[in-house]
């Protein structure tokens, strides 16, 4: 069977009705930031004012298949049945109690964690950047007295924009405008085993790494490549964190990503699909690293507050639930099986790439265009997705996302992709 055949051949591929490009530029563009908001991003941008599953609706009225999913966050798509229900419920006894008291859902949450898991304890927080800095403060304090302190971090890795999270950052871009950043931070090549005994060595007290490079492009690591930090971590006693924002929660197809590769962390750090939208993160650490802490060594005024901690308990509950991760990797093989035959059909695509519903494709340089193109022509197709890396798109479905949507998403893909490749075909010719 040919390339076109498969693509034909999968249920609904081609003949999947997709939203019709809009034919002057849309009207759905949020002209109010102007001027309101500081200049953080292009504005003005899609205004979007609902969503139901994967699906959501611009201000306009125009219908898109949200394949960013609140960049990984929607685990369950939009407005998912249970959720408002669960929150309300909360929301009418106890919505916030701070760090200076105890609540119930808190500590429910910790405990089905440190279960699900194997974790000894959890420090909760409101975002992945948060929970970074923390990682590495908790890090640095288990590594107390003794001989180096330097950070390990990895090429291509991404861990927020908070001071030492950004440090730990390897985006030149993201940096530069505010060096000089926290010290003692160096870098290594991503996936390169045997260049880890030159860069991991005594002065290292830390090693943060993701399992997979979300923002870098949906790079994963090598098996053998996590597995020997985690061996010469161990001989060097130097703490290692796995950063599992992105990949984690159930993205991966497995609770943490880490259960793929047979390595573990001292510290691994959650957040994004861990609240359903609402801002929680949380740092799991082992006893070994528990022990250093004491009171007023860190602290988060809304860190586990009742209502977040409820919807992360909401969350955790559906993503345990038998059979639930095997259909999510059911669904990425599906995925991931459309992007081959899309590569294969489009010399534009010079590689697709991934870890379960965590998928990137990666536009040739010699395609005539680029990933902000090509996530721009998805878009008027009815298609959302989302740049990761230089040349790269990531596709992000809701973990529950039917197979149905991702024919329709790959549909819309094929669509943009020859939209793109013959305007570049005229350029050329011109």
């Amino acid at each position: 069977m040919d390339v076109a055949e498969i693509l034909t051949a999968t249920p609904g591929f081609s003949s999947l009705a997709v939203a019709p490009p809009p034919s002057t530029p849309s009207p759905a563009l949020a002209t109010a930031e102007l001027g309101l908001l500081a200049p953080t991003y292009p504005l003005p941008r899609l205004e979007l004012v609902s969503g139901r599953g994967a699906r959501v609706v611009d201000i306009s009225g125009r219908e898109y298949l949200d394949f960013v999913s609140g960049i990984a966050v929607n685990a369950f798509g939009h407005a998912p049945p249970g959720l408002a229900r669960a929150l309300a419920q909360q929301l009418r006894t106890l919505s916030h109690c701070s760090n200076l008291f105890a609540n119930g859902p808190a500590i429910a949450l910790a405990r089905e964690l440190t279960q699900a898991t194997g974790y000894s304890q959890v420090f909760f927080c409101n975002s992945g950047t948060e929970a970074i800095e923390a990682g590495l403060k908790f890090a640095r304090a288990a590594r107390a007295g003794r001989e180096g302190n330097e950070v390990l971090a990895f090429r291509g890795g991404f861990h927020g924009r908070t001071a030492w999270a950004l440090a730990t950052t390897w985006n030149p871009p993201y940096r530069e405008p505010f060096e000089p950043l926290v010290p003692g931070v160096r870098f290594a090549d991503f996936n390169d085993v045997a260049g880890l005994d030159a860069a991991l060595d005594a002065k290292v007290s830390t090693v943060i790494v993701e399992p997979v490079q979300g923002e870098g492009g949906a790079i994963v690591a090598r098996p053998e490549f996590l597995r020997a930090i985690r061996a010469r971590a161990t001989a060097l006693g130097a703490t290692l964190i796995f950063d599992e924002v992105q990949c984690g929660m159930g993205r991966s197809g497995r609770l943490l990503a880490a259960e793929h590769f047979g390595a573990r962390a001292d510290i691994t750090v959650l957040s994004k699909a861990l609240g359903a939208g609402f801002p929680l993160a949380a740092v799991l650490m082992t006893a070994a690293v528990a022990q250093a802490l004491a009171p007023g060594m860190h602290g988060c005024t809304f860190g586990g507050s009742p209502a977040a901690a409820t919807a992360g308990l909401w969350v955790l509950d559906k993503v345990r639930r038998p059979g639930f991760l095997a259909r999510v990797r059911r669904r990425a093989r599906h995925l991931e099986a459309g992007l081959e035959a899309l590569a294969s059909r489009h010399s534009a695509l010079s590689e697709t790439r991934g870890l379960g519903l965590l998928l990137a494709v990666e536009v040739s340089p010699d395609a005539g265009f680029g990933a902000p193109e090509l996530v721009l022509a998805a878009r008027e197709q009815g298609l959302l997705l989302v740049r990761g890396g230089q040349r790269a798109v990531r596709l992000l479905p809701p973990l529950d996302v039917t197979e149905a949507e991702i024919d329709q998403a790959l549909a819309a893909l094929d669509q943009a992709l020859a939209a793109l490749e013959a305007k570049a075909a005229v350029g050329e010719g011109t």
